[in-house]
């Protein structure tokens, strides 16, 4: 993601759960093009066959340079944006007994985001009754 956003994530997750095993972190800085982010794209996955990116923005640089690799590679690359930290942390913590495809992976995660996406709603409390009930 752009700027600090993967190595936040990374920090957050640490915090709360202690790091996750199987999951790497690439910021985006502004001393970097796209060459080299793509660089560090391969250079992260070059060992795995199966990869889910998770992406900050839809379109963003760092969205189009996954999309480019999962497209151009022979590996299997699925790519993700706006998903939220408890999404990332609860399938970072199953990968080691994850036995799907990156697909499904990818479609948890974003699934999981959506339904940990919430508007608090604040309720007026009912006035007690003074009925028993009948």
């Amino acid at each position: 993601g752009h700027g600090n956003y993967a190595t936040g994530i990374e920090s957050t997750v640490k915090l709360l759960a202690g790091g996750l095993n199987g999951v790497s972190f690439i910021d985006f800085t502004g001393d970097m093009d796209e060459n080299s982010l793509n660089k560090k794209f391969s250079d992260e996955i070059k060992n795995d066959d199966k990869v889910v990116f998770i992406c900050d923005l839809l379109g963003g640089t760092p969205f189009k340079e996954a999309v480019k690799l999962s497209m151009s590679s022979n590996k299997e690359i699925n790519v993700t944006c706006g998903c939220n930290v408890g999404s990332i942390m609860e399938v970072g913590l199953q990968l080691a007994t994850f036995d799907g495809s990156a697909k499904e992976l990818a479609d948890k995660i974003v699934s999981l985001s959506k339904n940990q996406t919430k508007v608090f709603e604040h309720k007026s409390a009912e006035p007690e009754s003074d009925e028993d009930g009948i």
